[in-house]
């Protein structure tokens, strides 16, 4: 049952995905700049961003991170 839904999910998932990628070939959008004008550049600057964002929330944990038993002392 589990996992039949989780499917179901996962193939939603992807099918919204994929129409809101492939959206941008039939809505016309208003370039502000020189660079978001190139197809799928929302989708490409969202993922790229959400790794950057990845990357810069493991350099500060390594700066903040305690100890184990460092309540306990």
């Amino acid at each position: 049952m589990l996992n039949s839904t989780i499917k179901k999910l996962w193939i939603s998932f992807l099918f919204i995905l994929a129409i809101l990628f492939f959206s941008d070939l039939v809505i016309h959008r208003h370039d502000y700049f020189g660079v978001d004008g190139f197809f799928a550049f929302p989708s490409i600057y969202g993922f790229l961003s959400c790794i950057f964002l990845v990357f810069v929330s493991k350099a500060i944990g390594i700066f903040l991170k305690r100890p184990e038993d460092y309540y306990d002392e």
